[in-house]
Parts: structure tokens; sequence; C-alpha cells
């Protein structure tokens, strides 16, 4: 109305008179929204980036990924069996010290977390919550489509035990999400990988491990889009990252690295993705975290696209009030649930957790994954993350409507898969359970760094915590290891099944499971 901008205009006009006449008051570092229809005044914080050019020090991003990585060990918390009530591998505070701590970038106007919302569909004991915030692709310096994705799936979500561990699991996912967003001042250096010496610079295939079929087949869905072939003579932009098994600086493409980083001119040589990234209580406790993600997601991809049965996980096995009463809760939704154990030569356990419908004839499968060095916690980490999944699926009806996801291919799985066609979705009774390694005795980053070492792999870690954030964010990567995503060049997603005895001979390129995983 134009009597309401008129006054916001009179009032900004006051307040700049105020701070050229010298008067300073608290209030003038806060952004104020005034509602005309109840002239309710409601504030708004506002905080300087300690990165800006222009009050701040813009090279704060770059001297700390340039400086060689000191880790501590995280703290013993992170390999006991309580860990599993810490949000996203969090130890060091717990959920309430991490809302009051970064609890003032929630705000709708000027944080950059919009909102965190319960949602409401399923039973209470799910917990899940999600963590609205802006586009932070549309922010950068670069943008165009991939932004306006962004824009349409700008959402985090958490998980937990208690309703508040999931609240402080979804911030910290979505401030997770924020840091890993190209904004123009992390270190790049500009070259052709045919330019750089082998040892300065990592193979983008050797991460992205795309089969050359791949390239010339269009029918992946969006999500699992494939690149262009990598061009070892177009210049691009490199970062770098530490080694943590060469104790020195190698350099990736930066595009590999922050979402909305720059590409090639015509063309898109590389996609970042959120496989190994993870927050912690320190940086040391968001790498152990990331490596844990990192194998988690290979021994889905091992298990996924073979289509090997495995070992059941036995549920009544843990004397866990939690896990009876989320199993309770999935029965009185009419849905059964049972669990695999996907561990494979790393010896960390990874569990999967399943749920389906029983009352009709889409069976409504959902899944979730946990990896930690303690199985119960593994098993507990599948748990809260199947019951993320739920909310999809609970008000699903026999007629096929009522579905809460909008993903085409979820879609489709949910309505048309079943036991029956999938049946290594069922334990193989037959099956016994893998050896596992163990906890590790006190350095936990030292402990992971060797079972790199021990298979010939190289652990690499960013440090991607911003300063106006706060919050230790690393995105960890090892070369050759699997994300759940379809990516069929050869490695260990052939090789591995058949080292472990899951299968005497590798599958067939043809025969991989041609469902590309969609959680």
């Amino acid at each position: 109305l134009p009597a309401s901008r008129a006054a916001a205009l009179q009032l900004a006009a006051l307040e700049a008179a105020k701070w050229l006449a010298g008067h300073r008051h608290p209030g003038q570092r806060e952004l104020r929204t005034l509602d005309s229809l109840t002239a309710t005044v409601d504030r708004h914080p506002l905080a300087r980036r300690p990165q800006c050019a222009g009050c701040g020090d813009p090279a704060l991003v770059a001297a700390r990924i340039r400086a060689p990585l000191s880790l501590p060990s995280p703290r013993d918390p992170l390999i006991g069996t309580d860990a599993d009530t810490s949000p996203r591998g969090i130890v060091d505070t717990s959920p309430r010290g991490i809302m009051e701590r970064y609890g003032h970038l929630v705000d709708p106007v000027t944080g950059l977390v919009t909102e965190i919302r319960r949602d409401p569909r399923g039973p209470a004991v799910l917990n899940c919550f999600h963590a609205r915030h802006p586009s932070y692709a549309g922010a950068g310096p670069h943008s165009g489509l991939d932004a306006v994705r962004a824009g349409l799936r700008a959402a985090a979500h958490g998980k937990g035990r208690t309703a508040e561990q999931a609240r402080a699991s979804a911030l910290c996912e979505a401030l997770e999400h924020y840091s890993g967003h190209f904004q123009g001042d992390e270190p790049r250096q500009r070259a052709r990988y045919r330019d750089l010496r082998p040892d300065d610079a990592v193979h983008p295939d050797t991460v992205q491990l795309f089969d050359p079929r791949q390239f010339r087949d269009p029918s992946l869905p969006a999500r699992h889009r494939i690149n262009d072939p990598f061009d070892e003579g177009a210049e691009l932009d490199w970062t770098p990252v530490w080694s943590l098994t060469a104790e020195r600086h190698r350099l990736l493409p930066t595009a590999l690295l922050y979402y909305g980083a720059p590409q090639p001119p015509g063309g898109r040589c590389c996609r970042a993705d959120s496989n190994g990234a993870a927050a912690g209580g320190t940086l040391a406790d968001a790498v152990v975290r990331g490596f844990l993600e990192l194998v988690e997601r290979d021994a889905v991809a091992l298990w996924w696209y073979n289509r090997t049965r495995q070992p059941a996980v036995a549920l009544d096995a843990f004397d866990d009030p939690w896990l009876a009463e989320v199993r309770a809760a999935h029965r009185g939704v009419r849905r059964e649930v049972w669990a695999l154990d996907l561990t494979t030569d790393f010896g960390i356990p990874v569990v999967a957790a399943l749920s389906r419908r029983l009352d009709k004839p889409a069976e409504d499968i959902t899944l979730g994954f946990g990896a930690h060095f303690d199985r119960h916690t593994a098993l507990c980490h599948a748990f809260a993350e199947l019951n993320q999944m739920l909310p999809a699926v609970v008000e699903a009806r026999a007629d096929g409507g009522g579905y809460g996801a909008a993903e085409p291919e979820a879609l489709r799985w949910f309505r048309t898969a079943t036991l029956a066609d999938h049946p290594y979705l069922t334990p193989d009774p037959a099956a016994p359970p893998p050896p596992i390694s163990g906890p590790p005795e006190g350095d936990a980053t030292a402990a992971v760094r060797e079972l790199a070492r021990g298979r010939g792999m190289e652990l690499l870690v960013l440090d991607q915590t911003r300063p106006d954030v706060g919050l230790p964010v690393a995105k960890v990567l090892m070369p050759g290891m699997r994300p759940h995503w379809a990516r069929f060049a050869p490695g260990r997603l052939f090789d591995v099944p058949v080292a472990l005895g899951r299968l005497s001979a590798p599958t067939p390129y043809a025969d991989l499971n041609p469902i590309p995983f969609f959680l």
C-alpha cells in the first residue's frame, strides 16, 4: 500500500539521519520489519562476515585451505556406543549447545536458515525436521540453471532419537550445505590437467568414476545426469586439498569440490555432490564423519548395483528401548522392518534398514543406512534415516495416491517395487555376519588414515568451514570409493564383491541393477 511504503521510507530516512548525526545504538546492527496490520516490529540480527571484502579479511578462507591440515583427535564419544545421540557426528556439544551456538543463524529474513519445522506426517517418534534455507547457489558470483535447481530443493533434513537431536541435525545439515557452496574467495589455480605434475593433481575421473559407456547413455534420471568426458586440455580452476595419507596438498577441480563453482565455457567437466561432506564439533570430528559416509555409500553401491543378498542384522539382539519404539511405530502404520549387514572390506559396520507396507499391493519400500565403528550405533543411524524416509509414504493409499514424494523415480519405486521382484532387499539366511574391525583405539583420525593406506587409497580433505558460520565442515574424498549414484567405471564395484566371496565373478556391466539408487 502507498501508506505503508511511505512509512517505511520515512523510518529509513529517520534512521539514516540518526546515524549521520553520530547517534549509535545496538538496534543499528539489526534489520527491522514492520507489520502494518498489527503495528508490531520484529528484529532480525545482522552480523559482519569476517571474510567480507569490504569490512573484513577476504583472504581468510584461502589462507585456511592453503595451510597444512592439523587434526587433533576427536573425542572418544565418536567411537563409543552413545555417538548415535549426536546429530551429524557432532560430539563436542549437545543438541541444546548446538542450537545455542548456531541458532542465531536461523531467521526468516536475515538467516542462513529461514526456519526449522517438524514434519507432521507419521508417528511422533520419527522425529523428522526440515530446515529451509535460501538458494545459496543463486547468491554466488555465478548462477544459472544450477541456481534454479538448487532453489527447487533448498532444504536440509534432520533426524535423531529425540526431537531436540533432529532439530539440531537439520540446522547442521543446512549449514553444511551453505559451507559447500562456491562464494568466490576459495583458493584457485587456473591450469590444464596435462600441464600439472601428476603428483600434484588428482585426475577427476578417479573420483567421479563414470564408465565411458555412461557418457552415451541418455536414459539416466536428472539427478544422475552425466558430465561431459573430462578434457585434459581444458583450462579450469583447481583448488588445493590436503592428503592425510601423503601429508601434502593435492589439486582437484574446484567444480568438483564446491556447488555452483564456474565450469569451463560450453561444457561441464565435473559436478560437486554431498558425498563425504560432513559437519562436526571439531574439524577432526567432521573428517571422521565424512570418511564414515564414504564407507557407507561405497557399501550401498556394492550391494545395490550387484544385487547381492546380505546377512540379516538380528534386531532382537539389541536391548534398546528406542529401537523397540521405532519398530512398534512402523507396525502401527501397517509396515514391517528388517535390517541387512552391508559391511565391506573396511570392516566398519554398515547397516541397511528397510521397511515395507503390508496391507496393499504397492509395498512402498523405504530404506535408510548407517555406518559407524560400533555396530549398534550404525544400526541406530540406519533406523533414524529410515524414519526420515517414512513421511513420503505414510499417507499413501491403495489407489496409488497420497504420496508425499514428487520425484518420478521415487514414486515409481514406491508404486512398483516389491520384495518378490527385488530379492536382494531380503536377508540371506545362509550368509554369516561379516567380520568387523572394532572401534579404533586412541586417535580416530589416525585410524581412518591407516585404513585408507592399508588399501592403497588416498584420503583427501578440504576444510569447508566458513568464518561467518564457525561450524566445522569437511569435504572428504577417497579416489576409487563409490558414491551410491550410478558410477560404473572399473574398480571396487566389480572387484570387491568377488574378493568378499559374495560373487564368484564380477557382474557384467549389462547386468548391473538398472535402477539407479534414488535416495
